[in-house]
């Protein structure tokens, strides 16, 4: 089974950056114009031209003995979990998400916490389901 991030989810989580960067621009704007401006700019380049096609390209991918995590473009980050190291995972939604359809889907291990933020609804209770077996994780 493979599950991949959406768009539309990892543009909701790029655009929680883009505000919290829109929010600390703000008291320097009265101050000085053209330097927080030119920040902010760059600030939402990066935001909404690298960090959301790279948290868009996110794929997990479930197989017999292990959970492979792939993210990333230019720089791509391979993660395997074998799936007997699995403690838990979490559904967490925004109201934004919610009428979007997408979450962030958090997998706990005995050695590292994996995010992957956009990844949809559906597919996350279904991966969840499958991971936890009933309660009872694999």
């Amino acid at each position: 089974m493979e599950f991949s991030v959406d768009r539309r989810g990892a543009a909701i989580v790029s655009s929680w950056f883009a505000a919290a960067g829109i929010l600390i621009c703000l008291p320097f704007l009265s101050l000085f114009v053209i330097p927080p401006l030119a920040a902010l700019a760059i600030w939402l380049f990066l935001c909404f031209g690298v960090l959301a096609p790279r948290l868009a390209s996110g794929t997990i991918r479930v197989g017999g003995n292990h959970l492979t995590i792939r993210r990333g473009l230019f720089f791509p980050l391979t993660r395997r979990i074998p799936l007997r190291f699995l403690s838990g995972c979490h559904i967490l939604q925004s109201p934004l998400q919610r009428m979007t359809g997408t979450c962030i889907f958090i997998l706990y291990s005995s050695g590292c916490t994996t995010v992957a933020a956009g990844l949809r609804k559906a597919d996350a209770e279904l991966l969840s389901a499958k991971l936890t077996h009933g309660g009872k994780l694999l």
